[in-house]
């Protein structure tokens, strides 16, 4: 007999648990197909396309191959691999580091600005589910997923790290109570940053 897991419909019949990880893997996969037609669309990989995207709107300081590689979880050399195709394709130029010379940032040429006006797009499903929803209910779904996010972050994996809750500026108890030194506010659970421009490392 087959052991139930989370996976099994049988125990999806009667575990709430059960259900919601199969919902959440059901909502990755659906992006995923989202985002590998878009990025056929437009003549790239899917991991091209999510360069495109990080490079476009973050800044030179963190637009750095390293970086980007933590940041999606994937080896170096294979981002160095997908952003040497993009140079290539006249979608983005790289620029020295003046006070590294060892280093460069990447950055968007006129194409890949073009390009970038496109690339998330296939988004547009979701934004227009997500603005039919109550102001109640989104911040309740943000909050969950937040949780999640923040809880399967540990320090020897890469992904997310501009958080509030591993930053220099966050003071709070991780539950109800959240306040940003660097913008001295208190900040509700719905208005913790995932991706924040003033995040500062615990480091």
């Amino acid at each position: 007999m087959k052991r139930k897991t989370n996976f099994s419909p049988e125990q999806q019949l009667t575990h709430l648990d059960s259900r919601l990880v199969l919902s959440l893997q059901r909502l990755s996969d659906m992006l995923k197909a989202m985002q590998w037609e878009q990025a056929r669309l437009l003549g790239v990989t899917p991991l091209q396309l999510q360069i495109l995207l990080f490079t476009g709107y973050h800044s030179p300081a963190v637009n750095k191959a390293a970086y980007i590689a933590a940041e999606l979880q994937v080896s170096r050399p294979t981002i160095s691999d997908a952003v040497g195709s993009l140079v290539t394709k006249g979608l983005l130029e790289m620029h020295n580091d003046k006070r590294d010379r060892r280093s460069f940032s990447l950055a968007l040429t006129e194409t890949g600005i073009e390009m970038l006006e496109k690339a998330g797009a296939y988004m547009g499903q979701i934004e227009q589910l997500l603005n039919n929803k109550s102001d109640q209910e989104k911040n309740l779904l943000y909050q969950s997923v937040y949780s999640i996010i923040a809880g399967l972050i540990t320090p020897d994996k890469g992904g997310v790290q501009r958080m509030c809750y591993n930053c220099a500026h966050y003071n709070g108890n991780k539950k109800r109570q959240h306040e940003c030194l660097f913008l001295q506010k208190r900040l509700l659970s719905s208005e913790l940053q995932l991706d924040c421009m003033y995040h500062s490392s615990l480091s």
